[in-house]
């Protein structure tokens, strides 16, 4: 076996808002490694936004080294593609490969994976950490219009997922669609703002991408009846800024954070 590296073995064996965040994102983008001949059993998780691995490393109090994997050009359908950078946390722990095992996380879960069972007080957490592992928050300004889609390889796990939105927020209860490469759900303006007003509700302390949270912003900003409306999502900061700060990065967003 490698070096031993500290990590908070009980990180998921107890509920909190960080358990669930990292559980989602880790059901989204994460994946366990069972190496018998290196008697490990490892977590990896992965992402192109650094910011993001650097957060869940601290929640985990894991002192695990942080991989750049470079850049990787690839073929899809005849065509040639780049890869963006991207950023991987392994850690080598059996108490939480088990844990994650007995949640439903299995190697090769990505088309076979179910939804966890979640308590309600962190069911927004986790659509949170799925979100930010492999989801999307799109704003187009010309049309006003806002999205959100949760992508997948199991469609079993988007339909239970769609079921536990619906329930949770109050917004119809969404098919799942099939893409080229995997299976979605999405959520247009009328129900992507409850949606996402939902998962962010109060963000202090709490675990978040930021660039996709600042997209959701931006759009609020744009639609002034809707601050009024979402308690608890559009800090005192932002109710006092310009759409024009906003847009060109002068606003405080890093330095509220």
């Amino acid at each position: 076996m490698g070096i031993k590296y500290s990590v908070n073995s009980n990180f998921f064996k107890t509920w909190s808002t960080e358990m669930a965040y990292v559980l989602g994102f880790v059901a989204a983008d994460g994946s366990l490694e069972d190496a018998s001949y290196l008697r490990g059993k490892y977590l990896r998780i992965c992402s192109n936004d650094l910011e993001i691995i650097e957060k869940i490393k601290t929640a985990m109090y894991s002192e695990h080294t942080i991989v750049k994997i470079n850049p990787k050009e690839f073929v899809f359908r005849g065509r040639k593609y780049i890869a963006k950078e991207k950023y991987m946390l392994r850690i080598g722990d059996h108490k939480i490969y088990n844990d994650l095992v007995e949640m439903g996380i299995t190697p090769k879960k990505s088309r076979t994976i179910n939804l966890p069972k979640i308590p309600l007080d962190y069911a927004k957490d986790f659509f949170r950490g799925y979100l930010d592992g492999d989801g999307c928050i799109s704003f187009y300004k010309r049309k006003n219009r806002l999205s959100v889609t949760f992508t997948s390889g199991s469609p079993i796990f988007l339909k239970q997922l769609a079921g536990k939105i619906s329930a949770l927020v109050g917004v119809k209860n969404h098919n799942v669609l099939t893409n080229n490469r995997a299976f979605q759900i999405k959520y247009s303006t009328k129900e992507a703002v409850p949606l996402l007003a939902h998962i962010y509700f109060n963000t202090a302390n709490v675990l978040y991408l930021e660039r996709k949270y600042l997209t959701f912003l931006k759009f609020i900003q744009l639609n002034h009846k809707l601050q009024s409306n979402i308690y608890g999502v559009v800090p005192k900061w932002l109710r006092e800024l310009s759409a024009k700060q906003l847009f060109t990065g002068s606003s405080p967003v890093h330095a509220s954070h």
